[in-house]
């Protein structure tokens, strides 16, 4: 936004701006025959492509930029033809004297006569301007209005405007004040991240920066082959909550990307979004600090800076009930001062139309239904709310970390014969709508009113469900489709569902039943596809056709057991996630572990199937998380090494009966329940458990939780003294650490070193016995806690020392030589 130089005070400071010329003259340019354009159309001008030197440029050269011409803005009866934008050398754009313009302030701007002129690489000046659409600042010629020149961004150290050219080349390190907002409480000291830098912890990815620890998800548009860009997100915002941990940008919330750098380092790096700034962050926090003082965050006895102070003040001039926060949010959309004053004109004449509309539907309910009165009224209050730009946190939605407008839920209630609200006036602010209830009524009209959204969410709408999937292909704008617990039943086979939705990038359709089966052909730029618990039968139609295929990058069909025949992603070769648990598949998905399939694959879950065969996991680099639990393959899947996957093989409740020597034993193996039953893998199971203080395989359930475990090849004339011994312990008191000790019997000891594990048993319990009451106190809260059942009982033997430094325990096992991979 352009700073007026002050008009009082100081000295007066004439100076002589010039561009450098390298185009040619005025007159030899072509006529401008698009009106409106205000001098010569930028897209006639011929351009020399070799920019002239600037040492050998006259500085007093006749060139100069004459002071700017009063120019009256109208709104024009029809949008004005937006022209594109020719690419030019930044040096075509240098003026050819800056000598004598002021310093750079703050921000970064030379202001001279309502201009900004910025430094550029090489030692340039160039005289920019604001895109109103992306609120980042061009390069311009000072005889066009639309400037034409490159993108620039400003670094904060060197103040020096650079182009906006690939994020890989803006990367900076990351400072705890910027980051406060998003810590967690967690606590990773002592633990080592995975190769990948990151932390695993209850289903969610963590990173340490500066000793504290913060939740991040995959930004896939932002990443590359060679760099994968992260978020760091609040786990208390909407975007927190994706179970895949990957980012979506249509859900809200504060966020902030990373990537690490060739020496292990998170940094903060440009991804180029609109608007040049991650959701919500304020402008010091920005990497490279854009010029967006409507931002800052001033306590308030801080002296707010002219231009923020004058445009809240703009904003609440037309609605005073305005808090600050709105004011920035409304500025944040807009941007640019003529725009946010036109914008502003148009919404405070319209709103007492709207008002009208509403309190009509308001008061046209005239039943004694207290609810429905109450729910026309909230309806009533947050559509006007949003009308003028005054949403809550909670309804903001956000596109490419730029504000674009707001979430409006609405609740049809249970009378399904009611009135919706619709109403003539546009809701422009609105981008995103959340239905909900029941309804008779088709949702046409509605929804025309809001042809422009790109996020819907439907959530157990009942009624008229029909009228559901013929209106829907109004919203051909729509980006992001959720629908939950609706039926999705069409009135006949010949009809299709959303086959008006070409631009849709995810449909996720969550315990919905579908009837007929569904076709994706058209749906081109579909980037992630969930099907969960939907009674499929077949799988979509056109799912593993071309361009489709080659672009998805989630595949989500949780919970179809109707499905009996696993996909073929061959072309698949974006792939980040395929879930296919729970859908009766008996063979692995064609395509996994070749050199033309999806070779990015991160998470595989192929769990609770008949699965007889086992996945190749060969060739997939990436793969971070691997979920093949309940299913029956009888051997590992080929590929597993020490560092893939990564982060988690679960292999829980298979049958596999070994471990193949190759495998190395760590704590991203899941093994609890597997049917092993090879004495040599046992034993390495035994040595993996010393090693990684966890379990990595616990035998099954077994029947049963009393003595007889324990008796086994005992002399009949001991029987009576251990059976005495026992019953002494198992009382009320001892009645969890009893229970535990039952638990032994699932341990590899069990399996192969029986005899040993018993007197190891009896040992403990004999000296349980005759210990002291604060011995056994110490005792029975360790044998408690322990989750282990074979650390619990080293734990315990381990601590009856710490009493009595003389008490012999059974020798501890050998650990087996570790085994060699491939």
């Amino acid at each position: 936004m352009p700073v007026k130089p002050s008009r009082g005070g100081g000295s007066q400071v004439d100076v002589d701006v010039h561009i450098q010329s390298n185009r040619k003259s005025d007159a030899n340019a072509t006529p401008n025959t698009n009106p409106g354009r205000n001098g010569a159309d930028p897209l006639s001008l011929g351009v020399d492509p070799k920019p002239r030197n600037r040492a050998l440029v006259d500085d007093t050269d006749l060139d100069a930029i004459l002071p700017a011409p009063t120019v009256s803005v109208r709104s024009p009866p029809h949008p004005a033809p937006v022209l594109p934008v020719i690419s030019r050398p930044l040096e075509n754009y240098w003026i050819k004297s800056a000598a004598e313009l002021p310093k750079a302030n703050g921000e970064g701007f030379r202001l001279y006569r309502n201009r900004q002129y910025v430094d550029v690489p090489d030692g340039g000046v160039v005289l920019v301007a604001m895109e109103a659409d992306t609120g980042l600042y061009r390069a311009r010629f000072a005889s066009e209005l639309i400037p034409s020149g490159p993108l620039l961004l400003r670094d904060t150290d060197s103040g020096i405007w650079h182009p906006h050219n690939d994020f890989n080349a803006h990367t900076v390190p990351l400072t705890d004040a910027s980051l406060s907002s998003l810590r967690t409480e967690l606590d990773f000291s002592g633990v080592e991240p995975g190769s990948d830098g990151l932390f695993r912890h209850d289903g969610k990815l963590y990173v340490v920066i500066h000793e504290h620890s913060y939740q991040v998800m995959q930004d896939l548009d932002a990443s590359n082959p060679r760099h994968k860009v992260w978020r760091l997100v609040n786990p208390k915002d909407p975007v927190a909550t994706e179970s895949a941990n990957i980012y979506r940008a249509s859900r809200s919330g504060e966020t902030r990307a990373i990537v690490r750098n060739e020496q292990g380092t998170w940094v903060s790096i440009l991804t180029g979004l609109r608007g040049g700034m991650d959701r919500n962050d304020p402008g010091p926090a920005n990497p490279l600090y854009f010029h967006r003082p409507w931002l800052d965050s001033p306590g308030p006895s801080a002296v707010q800076p002219p231009v923020v102070a004058t445009t809240r003040a703009q904003v609440k001039r037309y609605f005073a009930e305005s808090t600050d926060q709105h004011a920035d949010d409304f500025i944040a959309r807009f941007g640019e001062t003529t725009v946010a004053e036109a914008e502003l004109k148009r919404l405070h004449l319209e709103f007492p139309y709207l008002d009208r509309e509403i309190t009509k539907w308001e008061i046209a309910y005239k039943g004694n239904d207290s609810a429905e009165r109450a729910r026309r009224l909230d309806i009533g209050a947050r559509m006007r709310r949003l009308y003028k730009w005054q949403g809550e946190a909670s309804e903001k939605v956000y596109r490419d970390g730029r504000l674009v407008g707001f979430r409006l839920d609405l609740n049809f209630g249970q009378r399904g014969n009611l009135a919706l609200p619709v109403f003539v006036t546009r809701l422009s602010s609105v981008v995103a709508l959340r239905l909900e209830g029941s309804t008779s009524n088709n949702l046409g009209n509605l929804f025309s009113r809001f042809s422009h959204i790109e996020s819907l969410e439907v959530h157990k709408l009942s009624g008229k469900n029909n009228g559901l999937l013929s209106d829907i292909n109004i919203l051909a704008a729509l980006r992001v489709l959720e629908i939950r617990e609706t039926n999705l039943w069409l009135p006949s086979v010949g009809h299709e569902h959303f086959t008006g939705l070409s631009r849709l990038q995810e449909l996720s359709l969550t315990n919905c039943s579908i009837w007929p089966g569904l076709r994706l052909i058209g749906m081109n730029e579909l980037r992630v596809l969930r099907l969960r618990s939907c009674d499929l039968n077949l799988f979509p139609s056109g799912l593993t056709f071309l361009p489709l295929a080659s672009r998805l990058r989630v595949l989500d069909l949780f919970h179809n057991p109707g499905l009996g025949d696993a996909p073929n992603v061959s072309l698949m070769s974006e792939l980040r996630e395929l879930n296919l648990a729970r859908t009766g598949i008996s063979q692995p998905p064609v395509g996994l572990g070749l050199a033309n399939g999806p070779t990015q694959l991160e998470v595989l879950n192929l769990s609770h199937n008949p699965l007889a065969v086992a996945p190749s996991l060969r060739g997939m680099p990436a793969l971070t998380e691997v979920d093949l639990s309940r299913t029956l393959i009888q051997n590992f899947p080929e590929g597993v090494t020490s560092e893939l996957p990564k982060t988690r093989l679960d292999l829980a409740f298979t049958s596999i009966l070994a471990i193949p020597d190759t495998v190395e034993l760590r704590t991203a193996i899941e093994l609890d329940g597997a049917r092993i039953t090879d004495p040599t893998s046992l034993r390495r199971l035994i040595a993996a458990r010393r090693q990684t203080g966890r379990d990595v395989w616990l035998d099954r359930e077994h029947p049963g939780s009393g003595i007889n475990h324990w008796l086994h090849n005992v002399p009949a004339t001991q029987h009576f003294e251990k059976i005495a011994l026992w019953n002494a312990l198992a009382g009320q008191e001892n009645l969890t650490m009893m229970r535990r000790f039952a638990e032994l019997v699932r341990t590899p000891e069990f399996r192969v070193e029986r005899p040993l594990l018993q007197r190891r048993v009896w040992s403990f319990l004999e000296h349980f016995k005759e210990a002291s009451l604060g011995e056994q106190e110490a005792l029975r809260d360790m044998a408690v806690t322990e989750p282990s059942p074979g650390k619990m009982l080293d734990r315990l033997e381990e601590e009856i020392k710490n009493f009595d430094p003389t008490w012999q325990h059974q020798p501890p096992h050998h650990l087996p030589k570790r085994p060699k991979l491939d």
